[in-house]
């Protein structure tokens, strides 16, 4: 798990900054926040299936649209999950930790389903 969580992880970073700019970019452009949110979100999500596709999980090519489908439905649940995650702790602890644990639990979740379903090996060999 190492060597590809650690590319997982980076591939992450890259698209949290682009998340971060796009959605900075729509507000200073007077887009709604909840609109720009929503659409720096989804750029973001292309961002971290681009790089995981071709940084992380290269050797894993399944197709390209089945991937990309796989990994929109996958960062949409644990986006959910980070979410309420993230609501339900800020509750009861520091919004700080109530955020790194609603991450953290939706990054774990996301490399798992990424692993085995969204860039799956096993899709691979049973293509072959």
């Amino acid at each position: 798990m190492g060597q590809q969580f650690i590319k997982f992880a980076m591939v992450g970073v890259l698209g949290f900054v682009a998340d971060l700019v796009i959605f900075y970019l729509l507000v200073f452009m007077n887009i709604e926040s909840l609109l720009a949110r929503v659409c720096a979100f989804w750029c973001a999500t292309i961002v971290t299936w681009l790089g995981n596709r071709l940084f992380t999980f290269a050797t894993y090519d399944s197709g390209w649209f089945k991937q990309l489908i796989r990994h929109l439905s996958v960062s949409h649940l644990f986006g959910m999950v980070n979410i309420s995650v993230f609501y339900c702790l800020s509750l009861i602890v520091p919004l700080f930790l109530a955020f790194a644990v609603g991450t953290t639990i939706a990054m774990l979740g996301n490399y798992t389903f990424s692993k085995f379903w969204v860039f799956s090996e096993k899709d691979e060999k049973a293509a072959t």
